[in-house]
């Protein structure tokens, strides 16, 4: 009985193997991400081009990527559908990619700015219309200051557009790497 469960287990043994090569995303000493073969991944070649598809291969410092695109389409029914359009292998050095999109929870719109903008523009927009209707001046001395905070939170939300950043860029801090 021994002697079969262990030619059992050593059978199936021959069909496991280790993980292969894998890509690594650093900040300063702390990874941040990881991908190996198999794995979706989304970058900015050095050509600033977007490139996006499937790792099928990690080597040294290469990577051969099966370039993909999904698109939404519509059917012949006129409804939305995903498609997928394959562009071809291609093969390039790691310090060939520029930059990496930022995750998701970093893009949020107080972060970016998105919101004072919004606020301040409906804000300055209900204000005008509130004057107009009550014939009240618009430019009168108790609402100017109502509308310069407006126009004062629309600039801080173009100052927070302009300091944000949606990507990770490959360089003294962030570092990509292959693992053996």
């Amino acid at each position: 009985m021994k002697l079969t469960v262990l030619i059992v287990f050593c059978c199936l043994s021959l069909g496991v193997s280790a993980q292969k090569d894998l890509l690594l995303l650093k900040h300063k000493a702390q990874s941040v991400q990881t991908w190996t073969s198999g794995s979706y991944i989304l970058f900015q070649f050095s050509s600033k081009q977007w490139i996006e598809g499937i790792i099928k291969s990690i080597k040294n410092d290469s990577l051969l990527i099966d370039q993909i695109q999904v698109r939404q389409v519509s059917n012949q029914f006129g409804y939305p559908t995903l498609d997928t359009v394959h562009f071809g292998l291609l093969k390039l050095h790691i310090n060939e990619v520029y930059a990496l999109p930022q995750k998701s929870f970093h893009t949020n719109m107080l972060n970016n700015g998105t919101l004072f903008e919004m606020g301040s523009a409906a804000y300055f927009f209900l204000n005008i219309v509130n004057s107009s209707v009550k014939n009240e001046a618009i430019l009168g001395p108790n609402n100017l200051p109502k509308l310069g905070i407006a126009v004062g939170g629309f600039m801080l939300g173009k100052l927070l557009q302009s300091t944000h950043k949606n990507i990770i860029q490959i360089g003294p801090k962030y570092t990509l790497s292959t693992i053996k």
